[in-house]
């Protein structure tokens, strides 16, 4: 092997998790290249995510990279990495979690926001957690990469926008920004992990694998067995989130989308098959007035 080409999107963050990669391949001995893949969800900077179906918009273009030969791994953030993904395609590796909270970018706490004020996020799962805290604040949808979104805010185009820590923090921004209580505002699934997809059983997919963080690798399992039993994905109103291990605690925030409610549940697991049986016996714990098509 004469090394790993790591496939990447283009965007700032993108490649900074990408030399993120490159860095942890390196420090065991692995050269790598760096090879930059638009996709859609690059091209269409203005449409919601969910009305361009999920963030799989992120993930598609990098996978059929590998599957030509082009690239040998793409590097993703592994929430955008929808629940179904080819077969001949695996998730091989990540890196150590990074934090799982939400920053509010703002100039005041949420609680002193003016009423009517704007936040934006394009995500319904912050939407409801914002409107559940502030339901006298206005929720728009912004789309773009970090940097437009903090541009649009110090514009003045959103009172306040919400992102996650982890990019917030590997992107080095120092805009006044409050961390949001993980009770009130718990993340999505895999929310602060790193991704890396390869051809599955390639030599690459190997590599990866004894790499990867395992810790950090079990929880990303755990959360997207809950979504794929549920038959969600982050674009959804749903929170998700393993910590500890030995055993772990799963914690699954469900809101309605029909009205303003929704259900807590917590598990103690061991792996992701345990996850599954709790994940499938909640489909008769959700009412069904929350509109789920689980019956």
């Amino acid at each position: 092997m004469n090394g790993i080409r790591i496939g990447t999107r283009g965007s700032k963050l993108a490649m900074i998790q990408a030399k993120m990669l490159s860095a942890h391949l390196n420090s065991s001995g692995i050269t790598t290249e760096l090879i930059v893949v638009e996709t859609a969800g690059d091209r269409d900077k203005e449409a919601p995510i969910y009305t361009m179906g999920g963030t799989g918009v992120f993930v598609s273009a990098l996978n059929e990279k590998i599957l030509s030969g082009e690239i040998d791994v793409a590097v993703h953030s592994a929430k955008d990495i929808p629940t179904s993904i080819p077969e001949d395609i695996e998730i091989a590796g990540v890196l150590e979690r990074g934090p799982v909270e939400d920053l509010l970018v703002s100039r005041t706490p949420l609680e002193r926001m003016p009423k009517g004020s704007v936040v934006g996020t394009s995500s319904l799962r912050r939407s409801h957690e914002i409107l559940f805290a502030r339901p006298d604040l206005e929720v728009k949808s912004i789309r773009g990469n970090v940097d437009t979104r903090i541009r649009k805010y110090v514009e003045g185009q959103y009172d306040a926008i919400i992102l996650a820590k982890a990019a917030y923090d590997r992107l080095g921004l120092d805009e006044n920004a409050y961390v949001l209580d993980v009770h009130s505002f718990p993340p999505a699934a895999n929310q602060g992990i790193i991704a890396v997809t390869a051809k599955a059983g390639s030599e690459y997919a190997s590599i990866l694998r004894s790499l990867s963080d395992r810790m950090s690798m079990t929880a990303m399992l755990i959360e997207r067995t809950v979504l794929m039993q549920l038959k969600l994905s982050c674009d959804d109103p749903v929170a998700v989130l393993a910590t500890g291990s030995d055993p772990i605690r799963l914690f699954i925030r469900i809101y309605s989308l029909a009205g303003r409610s929704y259900k807590d549940f917590v598990f103690t697991v061991h792996d992701p098959e345990e996850a599954a049986g709790y994940s499938s016996a909640l489909k008769e714990k959700v009412p069904e007035s929350f509109g789920y098509k689980w019956r």
